[in-house]
């Protein structure tokens, strides 16, 4: 049986940081129409790799983070620096719970991560310059 935890404060307890990431750079992005992401997405996933589109702000978007695997990436987001080495997103003015290609139906998530959310901010600028 699992002892009870101890109050947050007091003996036995530990000290906890939230650490936000201050810059985040984008290596690469691509803007697509929806039925075009979503067709991107279906393709990723045949080929293996899990996709969950996120959606905010009117944007549905999926990245791909560069790992802290090596000693500078770590450094980096030890400064406050986070790297996706790409991202591509599409205008999508209401959430849906997926989009369907095919047989194939892609996952879309409401994010609530404030980062995430301000990303999506930042994409729709970049498709209203269009």
């Amino acid at each position: 049986m699992t002892p009870p935890l101890s109050p947050a404060h007091g003996e036995g307890a530990i000290r906890i940081s939230y650490t936000p990431a201050k810059d985040l750079i984008i290596l690469e992005m691509a803007a697509y129409g929806l039925r075009e992401l979503a067709e991107t997405c279906a393709l990723l996933m045949e080929a293996g790799r899990p996709v969950i589109l996120n959606w905010a702000e009117g944007v549905a978007f999926h990245h791909t983070p560069l790992p802290f695997t090596t000693k500078e990436l770590m450094e980096e987001r030890l400064k406050g620096r986070i790297y996706w080495a790409n991202v591509i997103y599409a205008p999508m003015p209401d959430h849906s719970p997926s989009l369907k290609v095919g047989t194939r139906d892609v996952p879309v998530v409401a994010t609530p991560n404030p980062v995430l959310r301000r990303v999506a901010l930042w994409l729709k600028e970049r498709l209203q310059e269009k």
